[in-house]
Formats: structure tokens, C-alpha cells, sequence
């Protein structure tokens, strides 16, 4: 089953409040949240989970994020999907 935009985004709230004294952390959270926010105005076709993870290997590049950063942020993702 996919989960929606709001399951996602009450899941990534718990995150980011159990790391509020991680900065790098709450930096990987906060870069899942944005790209999640602007798939909220997209219709998505299939796993939104899948969708986030698109669209922030899409902009690692551009964004210069280092491979810790990378790896941070697919974990959460991972967790996301996995819930």
C-alpha cells in the first residue's frame, strides 16, 4: 500500500523531533521535507516513496550535497518506505 503525502509528512515531523540536537540530521530531514512538499503539487503515478527518492537524486548534483548528506537522506527515505 502507498502511503500519502500526510502519512509521509506526520512521519518526517517524529523524525525531526527525536533530532533536534543531530543538525546534520535535521539538514537531511528538512531536504526530504521540501522535496516532499513539492511532490505534494505533482500527481504522482505509483509509490510516493519512490517518487521523493526520484526527485532528490535529481537534484544531489545541483544541491553539491556531500556523500554523507546522500547517504542520510536515502536512509530516511528507506525508513519512509518501509513503515
Amino acid at each position: 500500500m502507498s502511503q500519502s503525502y500526510e502519512q509521509l509528512s506526520e512521519r518526517l515531523e517524529q523524525l525531526e523531533s527525536q533530532a533536534l540536537e543531530r543538525p546534520d540530521q535535521l539538514f537531511a530531514l528538512s531536504y526530504v521535507r521540501s522535496h516532499l512538499d513539492l511532490l505534494d503539487l505533482e500527481v504522482i503515478e505509483g509509490p510516493l516513496t519512490e517518487a521523493l527518492q526520484l526527485a532528490v537524486e535529481q537534484t544531489f548534483d545541483a544541491d553539491k550535497m556531500s556523500e554523507q548528506d546522500r547517504a542520510d537522506v536515502a536512509a530516511i527515505i528507506r525508513s519512509l518506505a518501509s513503515q
